[in-house]
């Protein structure tokens, strides 16, 4: 059976690992391979957590961060309110294309059966997610943000 646990890794480490992936790639090959390595020990003696465990699990963490980016556009559009800016119709209209474009790119990056191993844990793969929910939560934060942005008063 494949090894399915995956390397823990901090969110520090996880931004690492992506600016790796884009911009040092043999570099990030040769941390892929040193985890696949030190996985290659593996036994099948820990408990693997139920699918329906996993599916509850990603469904409440995804809440999460959409509630979260909601809330940083919400906070930023606030902010630059309270700075004494307001939005005219070309800074919502360029806010708003900014933030599709940013849902689409995530959309259409992200990298299914081409690099997708069995069991799902290879650094790239994971790489592979964060960079996908990356673009997703910051195009989701710059639309609303650019709805939460107050319109200028003429």
């Amino acid at each position: 059976m494949a090894d399915t646990r995956p390397t823990p890794v901090s969110f520090v480490r996880a931004v690492r690992l992506s600016l790796l992936l884009l911009f040092a790639p043999k570099r990030f090959i040769e941390i892929e391979n040193q985890d696949l390595a030190a996985r290659k020990n593996y036994t099948e003696g820990s408990s693997k957590p139920a699918s329906a465990e996993i599916v509850r699990s990603a469904f409440f963490r995804s809440f999460v961060l959409v509630i979260v980016s909601a809330a940083v556009g919400f906070a930023g559009g606030k902010v630059v309110h309270a700075i004494g800016r307001c939005a005219t119709p070309e800074t919502v209209a360029w806010s708003q294309i900014a933030g599709a474009a940013l849902l689409l790119w995530g959309t259409l990056f992200v990298r299914g059966w081409e690099i997708q191993t069995y069991s799902g844990v290879r650094l790239t793969e994971r790489v592979n997610q964060w960079l996908y929910r990356f673009l997703y939560c910051i195009g989701t934060a710059v639309l609303v943000y650019s709805v939460s942005f107050p319109a200028c008063r003429t």
